[in-house]
C-alpha cells in the first residue's frame, strides 16, 4: 500500500481543539447506548434503595458496582458477578484475620497496612483474571480504612462485612435486571456493534455509487464511530463464551472491521465524487458489505460467498476492499483450526490464577513496590495530620493503577475530573443547592437517577473517556449514599476530593518523576516487541509436534495476543498527552494502529498455516522445507521492520535528550529482504516455485500472508515512524 492510500491521517490539531471535537463525538448518542445507560441507572437505582431500606453501612459501593458488571451478554454478566463475590471473600478473609493479628500495635499496624498495600498492586499487575483483582483493590483498601479506626476489633469486623454485603447486593441486583433484559430482547452486543458499523460504511459506499451528497447525519455518525474505536468490542469478544481460536478470529473481525471505518471517514472527507469505474466499484463493495453483514448477524459467517475483486482506483477505495477481502477468509478458518486439537487451550489448565510470569518477571516486583511507595504515603500522611477523610487518597492509587505508567496518567486525568465534577459540581452542589428541599426517599431517588444516568452516560462512551463516567458516580454516591439521612455537611465532600488529589499527587510523583515514560513510548516498545515476537513465532516448525513445542506455541501465542492489546490500551492513552511532539506522538499511534491490524490478521493466518503443516499429513519433506524457507524469510522481514522502526525511535529519543526538536527522517533506513517488499503475483516469488501443485491447500493462506507483509513492508519503508501525513 502506498503512502498516499491514508492520506489525511494524521491529527494535527492542538490538544484544546481536539478536546472540544473529542467530548462532541463521545458524547453523541449511538445504537443502543440509551437502552445500556437505562439498566445500568435501574440496577444502581434499585441497590441504592435496598442499602438506604435496610440501613446498610457504606453502602456506597452497593450502587457503583453496577456500573462495573459486564453487560456484553447475560453469560459474561454472571461470570463477572462471580467475579466479584470471589473477591469480596477473600477480601472477608482477610482483612479482618491482618486486622486483628496485627492491628493492636502501632507499629505492626503500620507494616500489616504497607504489605497490604504492596500485595494489591502486585495483584492487579499479576492476577489472571483482572476483574478479581480491581475488585479485590477496591474492597480492601476501603476495608483497610475502617481498621485504622479506633474501636473493638469485633467492631470493625462488623464493619468490613457490612462493607462487602452493600457490592454484593448491587451484583445480585444487577444479574436480576440483565437476566430479564436478556429474555425480553435476545440481542449480542458484539454482533450488533460489527452489524452497526459495516451498515454504516455500506450506507457510504451506496451514496458514492449513486453519486448522491452524503448527509450530515450518516457524516456524524461515520466520524463518531471512528472517533470511538473499537475497544469495547474487543472487550465483547475477549469475554465470548467461545473457543480461543473463535475468540482470536473475532478479534481479527473487530480489527478489520475497525481499520475499514477508520478508512471509511478518511473517504468521506477527502472525496466527494466518484469516476464511473469507483462508483461501480463501490456499488460492488456495498453489495458484499450487505451480504457479509447479514451472515455475521445470523452466526453464518463461516459461510460467507468467496470474495470478488473489483477495478477501484481509488487507493482509500482499494484499502478498504482490501481489508474486507480478508474478512471471510478468517471467519471461514473456523473448522479447519478446530481440527488440531494440539493448539487448542485443553491441555492447560482452564483459568489460570496468575499469569505465567507472576514471579520470574521484575517488572511486576518494580510496579508493585512503587505502587506501595505511594500509596503508603498516602496512609502515613493522613495517619499523621489525624485526617482520616483522606483515606480515600489509597483507594485512588490502587483505581489508578494499570499495568503501564502512560495509561495511568490518563485514568489519573480522567480520575480528577470525575472527582471534580462527582464530588464538587453534583455532590457538593447537591448538598446546597437540591439537598435542603427534599425529606423523602422518592425526592432523593429522582436526584440519585438523574446523576446516575449523566455518569452512566459517559460511562459508556469509548475507553478513552468511560473511566470519567465511573469517577462521578463514585464520588457522588461516596457523599450521599454511605449514610442513611440527607448529607448536608460540606466537609466531607471536601475531605474526599482532597483525597483524590492527594493519591494522584502521589502516583504521579512515584511514576511519574522517579520512572518517567508516555504512552507513546511504551506503545512503540510493545509494538516492537511484538513484531519480535511475532518474527519468532513465524520460524517455528512443527512437522513432528512433541508436547513442549506446542507449549510452546502456546506461550507465545498469549504473549503476543496480550501486546496487541496492550499496544491498543496505549494509543488510546495518547491523545490525552501534550507537549511539543504531541503531532508527532499522534502519527505514530495512527501507522502503528494501521500496521498492528494487518499485523493481528497475519498472526490469525500464520496459525493456521502452522497447523496445517504441523497436522495435514499431507505434505511431502520438500513441500515442509519450501514452507519453511517462506516462514524463515517472514520471520526475517519482521525483524528488518523492527529494526527500521527500533533506529526511528532511539533516534528521537536521542534528539529529545539532546533538546531539539523531533526528526521524522533521523533514522537510516535499514534495508528490507529484497523481493518481499513488492506486491507482485505469490508465483513469482522464487522459494515457493514448482511447489504450486503439492501445496494447493495452503497457497490461498500463503497468498495473503505474502500480500499483508508486502502492505506492511511497503508503508514502512515509504513512511518514517514519526512522520505527519498531511490533508
Amino acid at each position: 500500500m502506498s503512502a498516499e492510500a491514508v492520506l489525511g491521517r494524521t491529527d494535527t490539531r492542538s490538544f484544546s481543539a481536539w478536546f472540544v471535537d473529542f467530548l462532541r463525538s463521545e458524547m453523541a448518542p449511538y445504537p443502543g447506548r440509551g437502552l445500556l445507560v437505562a439498566r445500568m441507572v435501574l440496577s444502581a437505582t434499585l441497590t441504592m434503595i435496598l442499602v438506604m431500606t435496610f440501613r446498610i453501612p457504606n453502602g456506597a459501593t452497593g450502587p457503583l458496582y453496577a456500573f462495573l458488571i459486564a453487560r456484553d451478554n447475560l453469560l459474561t454478566t454472571a461470570r463477572s458477578a462471580r467475579n466479584v463475590t470471589i473477591a469480596f471473600a477473600l477480601c472477608a478473609l482477610f482483612v479482618p484475620f491482618g486486622g486483628r493479628m496485627f492491628g493492636s500495635l502501632p507499629m505492626t499496624h503500620f507494616l500489616w497496612e504497607a504489605a497490604s498495600i504492596f500485595l494489591i498492586f502486585f495483584l492487579i499487575r499479576t492476577l489472571d483474571n483482572y476483574s478479581i483483582a480491581s475488585a479485590i483493590g477496591l474492597m480492601a483498601t476501603s476495608a483497610l480504612a475502617i481498621w485504622y479506626l479506633p474501636g473493638p476489633a469485633a467492631r470493625n469486623v462488623e464493619l468490613t462485612l457490612w462493607q462487602i454485603l452493600s457490592p454484593a447486593i448491587g451484583a445480585g441486583v444487577t444479574i436480576v435486571v440483565e437476566a430479564i433484559f436478556h429474555a425480553i430482547v435476545k440481542q449480542d452486543e458484539l454482533l450488533r456493534g460489527l452489524g452497526d458499523r459495516l451498515h454504516l460504511i455500506e450506507e457510504l459506499l451506496h451514496c458514492y455509487a449513486a453519486g448522491s451528497t452524503v448527509s450530515s447525519t450518516l457524516r456524524r455518525r461515520l466520524t463518531q464511530a471512528a472517533m470511538i474505536g473499537v475497544g469495547g468490542l474487543r472487550r465483547s469478544a475477549a469475554r465470548a463464551n467461545t473457543t480461543p481460536i473463535q475468540r482470536a478470529q473475532m478479534n481479527a473481525v473487530v480489527s478489520l472491521v475497525g481499520r475499514s471505518v477508520d478508512f471509511a471517514a478518511a473517504l468521506e472527507q477527502t472525496t466527494r465524487q466518484m469516476n464511473e469505474g469507483d462508483r461501480d466499484a463501490a456499488r460492488q463493495l456495498s453489495a458484499q458489505i450487505a451480504t457479509m453483514r447479514t451472515a455475521i448477524a445470523e452466526g453464518h459467517g463461516n459461510a460467507l460467498p468467496q470474495w470478488v475483486a473489483s477495478t477501484a482506483t481509488l487507493p482509500l477505495l482499494r484499502e478498504m476492499e482490501g481489508m474486507f477481502s480478508l474478512i471471510p477468509r478468517v471467519l471461514a478458518g473456523t473448522e479447519s483450526l478446530e481440527a488440531y486439537d494440539a493448539f487448542t487451550e485443553r491441555a492447560l489448565p482452564q483459568s489460570r490464577i496468575f499469569v505465567r510470569d507472576a514471579f520470574s518477571n521484575p517488572e511486576h516486583l518494580r510496579y508493585a513496590l512503587g505502587g506501595c511507595l505511594a500509596g503508603t504515603l498516602c496512609y502515613v500522611l493522613y495517619v499523621s495530620l489525624s485526617w482520616p477523610g483522606l483515606a480515600t487518597s489509597v483507594t485512588t492509587c490502587v483505581l489508578t493503577a494499570l499495568t503501564n505508567i502512560g495509561s495511568s496518567r490518563q485514568k489519573q486525568v480522567l480520575r480528577l475530573a470525575g472527582a471534580v465534577i462527582g464530588g464538587f459540581v453534583f455532590g457538593m452542589g447537591a448538598q446546597i443547592m437540591v439537598l435542603p428541599w427534599l425529606d423523602s426517599i422518592a425526592g432523593f431517588t429522582v436526584l440519585f437517577v438523574v446523576v446516575s444516568a449523566v455518569a452512566a452516560w459517559i460511562a459508556t462512551a469509548s475507553t478513552r473517556l468511560s473511566y470519567c463516567g465511573l469517577q462521578i458516580a463514585l464520588a457522588f454516591y461516596l457523599i450521599n449514599v454511605n449514610e442513611f439521612h440527607i448529607q448536608l455537611s460540606l466537609t466531607i465532600a471536601r475531605d474526599r476530593a482532597l483525597g483524590v488529589l492527594l493519591g494522584i499527587s502521589m502516583m504521579w510523583l512515584v511514576f511519574e518523576r522517579l520512572h518517567p515514560k508516555t504512552a507513546t513510548e511504551t506503545m512503540i516498545e510493545t509494538f516492537l516487541t511484538n513484531l519480535r515476537l511475532l518474527a519468532e513465532f513465524s520460524k517455528l516448525a512443527l512437522a513432528n509436534p512433541t508436547a513442549k513445542s506446542v507449549a510452546h506455541v502456546r506461550r507465545l501465542r498469549t504473549a503476543i495476543s496480550n501486546n496487541f492489546s496492550a499496544v491498543n490500551a496505549q494509543a488510546d492513552a495518547i491523545p490525552f498527552e501534550i507537549g511539543a511532539a504531541r503531532p508527532q506522538h499522534m502519527a505514530a499511534r495512527d501507522h502503528i494502529r494501521r500496521w498492528q491490524a494487518m499485523l493481528r490478521t497475519y498472526f490469525l493466518l500464520e496459525l493456521a498455516l502452522l497447523q496445517y503443516a504441523a497436522f495435514s499429513g499431507t505434505l511431502s519433506e520438500e513441500d515442509s522445507m519450501a514452507l519453511g524457507h517462506f516462514d524463515r524469510h517472514c520471520a526475517q522481514t519482521l525483524e528488518a521492520i523492527a529494526t527500521r522502526l527500533e533506529n526511528q525511535y532511539r533516534a528521537s529519543q536521542a534528539n529529545d535528550a539532546g533538546g531539539t526538536a523531533m526528526r521524522p527522517d533521523s533514522a537510516a533506513p535499514v534495508a528490507i529482504p529484497p523481493g518481499f517488499g513488492s506486491l507482485s503475483d505469490w508465483r513469482e516469488w522464487p522459494v515457493l516455485n514448482g511447489r504450486e501443485e503439492t501445496l494447493e491447500g495452503v497457497l490461498p493462506m500463503v497468498r495473503e500472508i505474502r500480500q499483508l507483509l508486502g502492505r506492511v513492508t511497503e508503508e514502512v519503508a515509504a513512511t518514517p515512524l514519526f512522520a505527519i501525513e498531511q490533508p
